[in-house]
């Protein structure tokens, strides 16, 4: 039996739009609006000079912040910042909620380097429900120990893992601060970099052939007291090495879908933002356990950047746009993820990340995910708060914490998470292992709520139809999640936050589907804010359908990929429980020349 498809772009009633016409129209318009943009290039924006205050609505402005997200050296934020208004995460009346499991969203296991190869515990992690997927950061020398020959077993070793559990990966690979020792690389047939002074070994993940190359580096000592070796991140060389290795990255893993994101790396330390080293740390005072840089050794480095080797922040801006840009163009498909801690202390630092933040949000929008790295305690940066309200709106975020975050500390941190709206959480595995309920509790907790966790509550359908008639429905939702669901539509190099759909199927007496209806609802799944129940009514248009009972069932979808998001059903089952499909029960479709009408609706 023929399968009738009825779409609806607008969640309206009358007559839907077909994806394919719709494609149709947008790609005549894009090629109005690419044309447009040609002549507008060409004629250097010339009217653009004399209206620097212009209204975010003109459009000559949007499309020049599209090439140009930032414009201005003095970079004060105060044109582009939004409204930031700050709400406390409220997951409404929804006892025992368990955790959706997505792609995008849930708790990913840090693993060390140490744990890469260990199985027995992967497989222990894996098969954990509230467990989405791993989180590694690798260094370059393991990945392309020689100059165009690679050794992807690592990775392809994880992927496979996660693939059998339908789980994904976050991937980082790292060219400072991971720094495996010199015998652990010799292990693996890795020659250690040198000492650009003395020629003695040095720890780096930045391979030694890059060194050779003829790239600028520094030494410094760690916190561990041993030599390692920095690469000048803005050194001509390095960065046409990195380059080239990012586009082999790219070329392997852009369309692997157990990939949740990849790393905007190589222009900082440890897969992060910051481009001083992490030194010598000494004790914070009595009293107190917790360590501090040794900030005279900070200042000292810097001061050498600075000196030898003209670091400014204007440069480092320029430089981190460098880097940003060398991903999207390798990864078209896989979505990036960008550490948002400031690549040098202070404000200067501070507002050198709001002018990288806005260029890689405003130029490549839900692309480009936003993580805080480094978690260890439940301070707050007001800077990284801001950032993470002013972008929720466009793109997914998350946090990274460290193995050393006390239970008072993650207890407490959870609850700046959801306020967050963060919709994923790196966690170590050694903390996710543990026996204290003191540490894996929070965490449980806030798997369940990470991200956005939708709740199927009412659907009232019709018991009886007219054949070729509407099927009018009535659909309540909640969002128990942090986030809204924000799914992606590529914009020219940008992807834009949209709505996800609702597909509604109908299945004759054998089982077979004879009608998908889809349409967007009425609010936006972008506005599903946490415990503010969405309550619709839907007229859904059905062709004339052979007189007997059908059943129906409801899936929210990405119309474009036609990939089901996991849901929880309220409805067919007690305990809200996640499903794919949710049943909404039958309707019994009767002859049209009988005229008897619908029944009033029965809640399902």
């Amino acid at each position: 039996m023929k399968v009738t498809r009825l779409w609806s772009s607008k969640g309206t009633t009358g007559p839907g739009t077909s994806d394919s016409a719709a494609q149709g129209k947008a790609r005549r318009q894009g090629s109005r609006a690419a044309q447009w943009i040609a002549c507008t290039v060409a004629l250097g924006f010339a009217s653009l000079g004399s209206n620097s205050a212009a209204s975010a609505k003109n459009g000559a402005v949007e499309f020049a912040k599209y090439f140009n997200p930032v414009q201005k050296k003095g970079y004060l934020n105060e044109s582009q910042d939004r409204i930031i208004k700050k709400r406390s995460f409220k997951s409404g009346d929804i006892p025992n909620v368990e955790t959706a499991s997505n792609k995008e969203s849930g708790i990913f296991a840090i693993l060390a380097p140490d744990q890469i190869s260990n199985d027995s515990q992967i497989e222990e992690l894996l098969g954990q429900n509230y467990i989405n997927g791993l989180s590694v950061t690798l260094p370059w020398q393991q990945l392309e120990p020689t100059e165009d020959e690679f050794n992807w077993q690592p990775v392809d070793h994880l992927l496979e893992l996660l693939t059998k559990h339908n789980k994904s990966l976050i991937l980082r690979v790292s060219t400072c601060g991971l720094d495996l020792p010199a015998s652990t690389a010799s292990a693996a047939g890795v020659a250690p970099a040198s000492d650009d002074k003395t020629g003695s070994p040095a720890d780096s993940d930045t391979p030694k052939w890059v060194f050779d190359s003829d790239v600028k580096s520094i030494t410094y000592t760690g916190v561990d007291g041993k030599a390692h070796r920095m690469p000048i991140f803005w050194d001509a060389n390095y960065l046409a090495n990195w380059r080239n290795f990012v586009k082999a990255l790219g070329k392997r893993y852009d369309k692997n879908p157990a990939l949740h994101s990849v790393g905007i790396t190589g222009g900082g330390v440890l897969g992060g933002t910051a481009v001083l080293p992490t030194l010598a740390r000494t004790a914070a005072g009595a009293g107190s356990d917790e360590p501090k840089p040794d900030n005279v050794s900070t200042r000292e480095i810097e001061q050498k950047l600075k000196k030898e080797f003209g670091m400014n922040q204007r440069q480092i801006v320029e430089h981190w746009k460098y880097v940003s840009d060398i991903f999207p163009k390798s990864f078209e498909t896989a979505r990036l993820n960008f550490d948002i801690d400031p690549p040098t202390p202070g404000r200067a630092g501070q507002d050198a990340l709001d002018e990288i933040s806005d260029y890689l949000i405003y130029r490549y929008g839900e692309r480009v995910y936003l993580t805080r790295q480094n978690v260890s305690n439940a301070k707050h940066g007001f800077d990284q708060y801001r950032l993470f309200l002013k972008f929720r709106g466009d793109t997914l975020t998350g946090y990274q914490f460290t193995s050393d975050i006390s239970p008072e500390a993650l207890t407490k941190v959870t609850q700046s998470a959801l306020d967050d709206g963060i919709s994923y959480a790196e966690v170590p595995a050694s903390l996710l292992l543990s026996k204290d309920e003191s540490l894996t509790g929070p965490v449980k907790f806030l798997s369940s709520h990470i991200g956005y966790e939708i709740v199927t509550q009412k659907a009232a359908l019709p018991a009886e139809m007219i054949s070729g008639e509407p099927l009018k429905a009535s659909f309540t939702f909640m969002n128990a999640g942090a986030a809204a669901p924000l799914r992606p539509s590529r914009n020219f190099d940008k992807d834009v936050a949209s709505s996800y759909r609702i597909m509604v199927e109908l299945r004759d007496a054998t089982g077979k589907p004879v009608v998908l209806s889809l349409h967007t609802p009425p609010t936006p799944t972008t506005q599903w804010l946490a415990g503010k129940p969405v309550t619709y009514d839907q007229e859904l248009k059905m062709p004339k359908l052979a007189p007997g009972e059908y059943s129906i069932f409801m899936w929210l979808v990405d119309s474009d990929s036609q990939r089901k998001l996991q849901i929880l059903d309220a409805i067919s089952q007690e305990k809200p429980t996640p499903s794919y499909s949710i049943p909404l029960g039958k309707v019994k479709v009767v002859p049209e020349s009988s005229a008897i009408g619908a029944k009033d609706s029965t809640p399902h």
